[in-house]
Formats: C-alpha cells, structure tokens, sequence
C-alpha cells in the first residue's frame, strides 16, 4: 500500500506527490493547511488509474488519511491494518459501512447533507456544503467553489453555480468586478433569525478581498414554511480609501460559468412577465417570450439607460417566468427599494446554456442586481453598504400564486399597512377628477375656474354622493405655473381653503393634484430660485423632454417641498393628495449632494411627504413602482386613458409603448394586478363614456365598450375615478358609474395573462361581503376584446377582429369549482339567469363587451341569485340574504339610493326558486318605496322596487 506523502513547498502552497495507481492515499497534517489549495482550504488531486479525486477539505486532525480523496480517521478493523475500508463511504448515511464502492453521482442533491458530488461520486463534504431546505426545494451552498446550487425535492436543477458580484468605479470593461466565486479567502456563518418574513435559516458568507478590495459578506437565507429565499451582499470597505460602487448583484447564474435557471422543459415555451423595463420605462409591462433576443430597439434602450444590465429581459423591480405546457413558475423581485431599482435579468442563449441530466434547456443568464446612478455610490473608508434585498421563489405551481405571495411578501418585509386598515371605515377611494381626460380629447384640461368646479361639485352631490361616490378632485390648472403652487386668484377668487369647504359641506371629500417636483423655467420660482433645477442626465433629457425638475438633494429643495405639503394638507385642508410627474426627478444629474443615488434622494423626500401628510391623507402618486412601496397609498399603475377604445388613431398596432386608450390601459394594469389589495390600491386610470369631442378622426366610443371598461375597472378592486364633464353625463352613465361603487376592493385574476394580450377570462372569489352579507361565490369575468394577440405561439399570432360574438367554454375546475356540484349562474349587465352549471360555463360575448357572471353553489332553497345594484352582485352594500328554514322566509336587507329626476333608477333583484318551492308574498319595512314588484316565472323569482328615499330597506320574502 503507497501513500501520497508531501513533497515540497511552491510560494507558500504545499503540493502532493507519488500517488499510487490502486489506493489512492494521503497523510494529512496541519502544516498542510495550504497544500494545493485556495481561500484556506485543503485541495487534493489524486489520480487512481484514469479517474481524477479531488477535494477542498480542511485537514484538522494529524492522524487523518486520504481515502477516495477525502480526509479521514481510520479505524482498526480487525485485518490489523489501518486503512481506509472501515471510513465513511459517501452513500449518504455518514456512516462507515466497510468496502462498499463510493456512491455514483450528477450533483451534490444525490449525496446526503454532508457530502459533496466530486468526479461522479459522493464524498466527505463537512465544512464545505452548507444546506437551507424550504417548501419545494433545497438551496446547497459550497465554500470550496463560493457558488451555489436549487434543486427540486426530486433533485432536478432549479438554480445552478449562482454567485454574488459587485462592480466598482464602473459596470463595463471600466470597473473591476468582484465575486463570490473568485480565488479569495471565504468563512461560513450558520445561524437562525427572525424577520417580517418569518424565521429564517441564513447562511453568511465572507469573501475577503483582495489587494486593494473590500470584503463581500453574502447573506443566504431560506424560510422554510414559505419555499422561498432571499440574497442580498454588503460591501465591507475596511480600506483606508473611499470606493465607488456602480453595481450590485446579490444573486447571478450565468452560463458562460455553467449556470442557469431551470423552469420546464423549454425555455422558448416560457413567457416571462416584466414590470417595466431597462430601469427606464415603467408605464408599459411586456409579457416576452422565454426565447427572446435583443433587438436594435432594445440594445439602444439598454445604452442609454446603463448599468450594464446583460439579459434578453431587463425587468424593473420583478419578474415572473411560467411555463405554458405546465412545468411550474419561477419569481423573483427587490424587497427593499432604497438606493437603488431592482432588475432582473433573463436570457435564453443556446450558445451558453447547459441543459440539466433530466434534459430540460436551461436559461443560459440569471442576474437580480442593481446599478447606482447617476454616479457610483460612494462607500467611505472603513464602512459597509448593502445592496437591495432580492427575493427569488424558484419552484411555484403556478404565476398567480407566486406573483401574490412576490407581493405579500413585499408588504410583510416593508411593514405597509393598506390605506383600507388605516382607520376603521377606509374603503378603496373613488370619485371625480376635474381633468377629465384631458382638455385636448374634451374634457376640462386645465381649463377651470372655481364656478366650474361648484357647478360639477352639486352634480356629484345630486347623482352620486348616495350611492358611495367619497372624493371630489381638483386637477391641474389652479396653479399659475409648475413651480408656483398657489392659486390663481383670477380663475379662484375664493382660495383653496374655502374651495376645499365647499366640498366637505356636501358631504365629499377633497382631493388635489400637484407636481411639486416638476418645475417651468419661467415660474417666479425657478427665476427666484435657479440653484433649485436639477441638471438632466442623458435618461432624463428622453424621459423629460423639455420639462425641468428640482434637485432632490438640495437642503433648501426638501425644506420647500416639506412647507407646500403641510399647506395643501393643514392650510388647504385636502386629504386626497395627487402627485403627478413625480418620476422625472430621477433623472437629474451633477446633484447637489453627489453622494446620494437618484432612488435615495427620491425615496428620502417621498418618507419626508408621508411623515409631513400623515396617515390619515390618501397619498397617490403616478407611473412609477417599487421606489413607492410602503410610501403611498395608491399609484396609478398605467398612462392616462383616453377616450379610444384599441388605441389613438396616430399609434401603429405594434407601437405598444406609446398606445392608450382603453385596452391599453387594461392591458398594463391586468399585468400588475397582483400588486393591488396587497402593496397598495391600483389606480387604473379615469372611467371615460365620451369620445375625443374635439377630433373626428378618432373612433367613436359605444357604450357597450365603456361598459366593459367598468366591469374591469369593478373587477380590479381598484379606484373607481370618472373622467367626464359631470354635466354633461347621461342617465345611463349616470347609472353604470353607481353600480361600481363603493368598491368592494379584492381584484379579480387574469387567468389567461401569459396566453392573451388583452386578458379575456377573469375570476374573483367574494369571500365575505363588505357590508354583512357573508355567502362565499366567485365572479367571472369573461371579455370580448376585437382584436388581440395570441401569446401561446412564438411569434404572438394576430387574433383579428371579426366583430362577432367570442364564445367561452370555462372550466370551473381552473377557478377552483368541483365538478361534483350544481352551480347557479347569473349575469350583471343583462340581468339574466343562465340557468344550473356543471363543470363548465358555456357563454357568448357580443364583440366590444364584457360579462359578469355570479356562480354561487345551489343550495336547494330559495336563494338570492343576483342584482343590478352593484357590479359585484352582493359583495358591497348588500347585509343580508338569509334563508329560515322554519318559516319558509327568505330575509334581505340592504341600503337603497333614492334615485333622481336626472337618473332615475329601478332595483331588480332576482332569485332562485328550487322545485318543491312557489313564491307567496313579499313584505317591505325600513326605507320607503315609490312602488314595487314581484313574479315567479318557473325557478326564476323577480323583486323590483324604486326607493322613494335613501336608507337601509328590509323585505321578506315568503315560500310555501
């Protein structure tokens, strides 16, 4: 038996000669620390005939062997040798079994917790493999190669060689880059904590640098109940010289290293969803094809935004990736927004990606990271910075679900309370805006004055105030310029305190519209204050245009900012509080404070409005995401509608960047619907029933178009905001506006988001009313778009507009129905009872239409069915619709609106008679009724009424 026995010493490394050809062994001793190895570790090479051992492995104890390329204590065994038959063998048990053969292996997940896959088999790998098991899946870290891997609980490859890197003084050729991965010395902490998130298992890596480099601490962590995990990396500067930091990449797989990301079987049958692109454009979301190459548009953006940022996708804040032909999702997004915008970046390249044992093609980049801007971030001498925190869940059953909890998540990490759990009484906001979808398209503009405003102000008291309409907002054109926020005394005589009681007295709330960081050249203000303006970085010259902006770290800026807030909110006395073109400021340059990043001065002022306005103020702002979350209360989530239903005659079909109009809108809001209800309320932007007044080459908008807008609008659970001239309103605009409010505030799913360009199938599970009324039921949506684009074929198949009726045939086993039950199924807009469904819905939507369908499980009773008075068919103002069995009663309560001379109104409610059962009579009590009605027509029972005053009304209705 021959023994590899230390040789010599080569610039401080000891090397390892005379290895046998049969028994591959080594005396280990402490002096040998170094020996062939990096970062403090032991690395051996053995060869034993045409296999290659090898192991990075501290050696602690003098009397340990190498056995199989691993370090370990023999044991007498009986032979009268002390050999390496009796040591652990690498078959998972940790255990020493006698002379069986090393275990065969693919990856470090085929060998037990403390032993790593080397050249194919299992071997000793304490002090090298580091675990944290979560919900579907295991994350292995290994220090000998400061990379790690995910797999699957099935060992399949989810995530693999991930790394951590940050970039100094520049994110190209320019900057020096450093990794986890890199020949450096590293140290492994374990340990368990406790966050917002819940409890965590953390791994804590510490890189140290190199000459001149800081030190990277890789904190890991996975919690084990929720399936996901987080990275985020701190630069340790214990240099005596400041360093400038230009990015950061908590977690990268790249496949020029061998790593990727691993979802079904083919990237190119991925579609993943962006939420906003190129740190640069966040009022328009993509849904992009897995398989997806940069195009020259695409490679100019990524030039002009910089950062370096590598992937095929380039997403804002998050992501999510699915698989069409059903392999699972992959999620991953910033959970902190403080310094910086989260991206994440993906690409498919078969040029570079490494396909798993199992088969499936592998994504050939992975990166979530952030650049700093618009300079690199100064670390100072002797001080750490971390990066953001990245959330990555890399085993989801399904989108929904993971893009839900993506936000849940946000919430509990950023501690955000929904402006609804504020205060007892909070319901998602709605109401009026004076812009009314601009004055170039014919509405109000800026073109206001104080008479105007009381004159729309009785008919939103008259037509809506009743039926749960709250806020009344004042839009642009009060101030004299961007920059001057005071009123015109020409156009409002009165002042805003007096405009602002004025509202109150009718029994609204009011709401302002301001741009406080945006600023005209001309204003008193700039003229005044020059020192003020922020220079514009290249970004900023093609998101701004023309329009200036202030400078976000200048003192005196903040300090002005802090005073016209608490005057809009004390003096002025609003508490709906609008800010609009906030965004531009991030695009400043040569700020005054070049220590601070373009997200952290932004970000510093936003925390200082909140603490300025108070709670107890809505604060909405515009068009820009995660630099928001856990500031506002609500954000306008796509550009303004307009008054066009696929898009402004003068887009292009496939200028989608530029489109609005209504499905335009809905096709960017749908895209964040997982945001609403638990980050903050979407605003999906102003109801709209006019046409453009002002230019007749415009398609006209028919009503049943505007009627489908509402029913997403009342499906999204978001802000219900009208954006018409209120007196020029018709009855039955009049009317369609009362059945969405108050806003029941839960968002319905877009079931076909990855497959439909414009969603057409929508779900709400109303799982407990608002207002009593407790029946758990789902809502359908099912909608006909025209025109719209085909997402399960690469490229997306133009899907014409025939203008004929879309047939839907649902199963209600997507939506979480079983197929051993009878459902009842009734639609809102038509009014009519589509009879018992099993299995699956079958309807007809006219084109340019929406349906809303209750499906409530048939209970063999007498049962409430539906109604005209809200979109949602018992989810809001209804209290009750209660079934006693011992007096054959059915009991309703609800609060009725009287209605007026303008918009008269006739509640219809029906009801669902099971055979066995006849309707008898009907008795009313509570508020009184101008006149009603009632007919049984077969299993169909019809209540109509007509209040003749506003209150809470009661009827019984009674079966024998």
């Amino acid at each position: 038996m021959r023994r590899c026995v230390l040789a010599f010493f080569l610039s401080s490394v000891l090397f390892c000669v005379g290895c046998g050809d049969d028994d591959v062994r080594m005396e280990c001793y402490p002096e040998t620390y170094m020996c062939g190895g990096e970062g403090g570790n032991l690395l051996m090479y053995c060869d034993s005939g045409s296999e290659r051992w090898e192991l990075l492995r501290d050696c602690e104890e003098r009397d340990q062997i190498c056995v199989n390329g691993k370090c370990v204590t023999p044991e007498a065994d009986g032979d009268g040798e002390t050999d390496g038959d009796d040591t652990a063998d690498g078959d998972g048990d940790d255990e020493p079994d006698g002379d069986e053969t090393p275990t065969a292996c693919d990856s470090d997940a085929d060998c037990g917790e403390e032993f790593i896959c080397a050249a194919g088999f299992c071997e000793d790998g304490r002090g090298v493999r580091y675990d944290i098991a979560v919900d579907g899946s295991r994350l292995i870290y290994r220090n000998d190669t400061g990379r790690l891997d995910i797999f699957d609980e099935g060992g399949a490859w989810l995530l693999r060689n991930g790394v951590t890197a940050a970039w100094l003084d520049g994110t190209g050729e320019d900057g020096v880059r450093l990794a986890s991965d890199k020949n450096r010395t590293r140290t492994v902490q374990t340990l368990q904590e406790g966050d917002n998130l819940g409890t965590a298992d953390r791994i804590r890596v510490t890189v140290e640098g190199g000459e001149g480099e800081p030190d990277l601490i890789w904190q890991i962590s996975g919690y084990p109940d929720e399936g996901f995990y987080t990275f985020r990396v701190t630069v340790s500067n214990l240099l005596e010289t400041d360093l400038r930091l230009a990015k950061t990449a908590p977690i990268v797989a790249d496949g020029e290293s061998g790593g990727g990301v691993y979802i079904g079987a083919d990237p190119a049958r991925h579609r993943i969803l962006e939420n906003g692109s190129f740190t640069l454009f966040d009022h328009y979301v993509e849904v992009r094809p897995g398989d997806v190459e940069p195009s020259g548009g695409m490679l100019a953006l990524l030039a002009v935004a910089g950062g370096d940022h590598k992937g095929h996708s380039v997403s804002n804040w998050n992501h999510a990736v699915t698989d069409l032909d059903g392999g699972g999702s992959w999620i991953a997004g910033g959970l902190t927004f403080e310094t910086s915008t989260p991206v994440c970046n993906l690409s498919y390249d078969p040029a570079y990606a490494v396909d798993a044992p199992d088969g499936r093609s592998g994504f050939s980049y992975f990166a979530a990271e952030s650049a700093y801007r618009p300079a690199p971030k100064l670390v100072p001498a002797g001080t750490p910075f971390s990066s953001e925190l990245f959330y990555v869940h890399p085993k989801q059953a399904n989108p929904f679900d993971g893009l839900e909890d993506y936000a849940l998540a946000v919430k509990r990490h950023l501690d955000i309370t929904l402006w609804q759990d504020k205060a007892e009484g909070n319901r998602v906001p709605n109401g009026w805006n004076s812009w009314s979808g601009s004055g170039s398209t014919g509405g109000y503009g800026t073109n206001i004055d104080e008479d105007l405003m009381l004159a729309n102000l009785d008919v939103m008291a008259d037509e809506f105030r009743d039926w749960g309409i709250d806020w009344f907002q004042i839009d642009d054109g009060y101030e004299p310029a961007y920059g001057d926020w005071w009123w015109n005394e020409e156009r409002f005589p009165h002042g805003p305190r007096w405009l602002s009681d004025k509202i109150r007295e009718k029994g609204l709330r009011p709401g302002l519209w301001m741009a406080v960081f945006g600023i005209d050249a001309d204003s008193r203000t700039a003229t005044e204050h020059p020192d003020w303006v922020a220079d514009k970085s290249t970004i900023g010259s093609v998101v701004a245009g023309d329009d200036d902006f202030l400078d976000l770290t200048n003192p005196e800026v903040q300090a002005h900012i802090r005073e016209l807030f608490r005057t809009f909110r004390e003096d002025w006395n609003f508490d709906w509080l609008k800010m609009d073109f906030a965004y531009h400021a991030l695009f400043g340059d040569n700020l005054y404070d070049p220590t601070l990043t373009r997200e952290e001065a932004y970000r510093n002022v936003a925390k200082m409005i909140r603490e300025e306005i108070g709670e107890e103020t809505f604060f909405l702002t515009v068009s820009v995401m995660g630099i928001h979350y856990g500031l506002v209360d609500s954000d306008r989530v796509t550009l303004d509608n307009m008054p066009v239903w696929d898009r402004e005659p003068d887009q292009g079909e496939e200028a989608r960047l530029e489109q609005q109009g209504f499905k335009p809108t809905i096709r960017t809001v749908a895209r964040r619907y997982y945001l609403h209800n638990r980050i903050w309320v979407n605003h999906p932007d102003l109801i709209l029933f006019r046409s453009n007044t002002l230019d007749d080459t415009w398609p006209r908008v028919t009503f049943n178009e505007s009627l489908a807008f509402c029913s997403y609008v009342g499906l999204s659970g978001g802000l219900v905001k009208m954006g018409d001239r209120l007196l020029d309103m018709q009855a039955d605009e009049i009317n369609a506006v009362r059945k969405l409010v108050p806003v029941y505030g839960k968002g319905a799913r877009p079931l076909d988001l990855f497959t439909r360009e414009f969603p057409e199938r929508w779900h709400l599970r109303v799982d407990g009313g608002t207002d009593g009324y407790d029946e758990v039921y789902d809502l359908v949506g099912l909608f006909n778009w025209g025109l719209n684009f085909d997402m399960t074929v690469s490229p997306y198949a133009r899907v014409a507009d025939d203008g004929e009726d879309l047939s839907f045939d649902l199963d209600l086993r997507t939506i979480g129905l079983a197929y051993d039950k009878t459902y009842l199924a009734y639609e809102f807009w038509t009014g009519a009872f589509l009879g018992e469904v099993e299995q699956r819905l079958v309807h007809d939507v006219p084109a340019h239409s929406g349906r809303v369908i209750a499906l409530r499980l048939k209970t063999g009773v007498p049962q409430f069915l539906g109604w005209n008075r809200h979109l949602t068919m018992g989810a809001v103002v209804l209290k009750e619709a209660s079934w006693d069995d011992g007096t054959k009663t059915l009991t309703v309560r609800t609060d009725v609106a009287k209605p007026t001379e303008k918009a008269p109104f006739t509640f219809r409610m029906a009801f669902y008679v099971p055979e066995g059962y006849t309707f008898t009579e009907a008795a009313y009590s509570g508020a009184a009724l101008a006149e009603h009605s009632e007919g049984q027509d077969e299993r169909l029972l019809s209540v109509s009424f007509v209040p003749g005053e506003t209150g809470e009304l009661q009827f019984t209705l009674t079966f024998e």
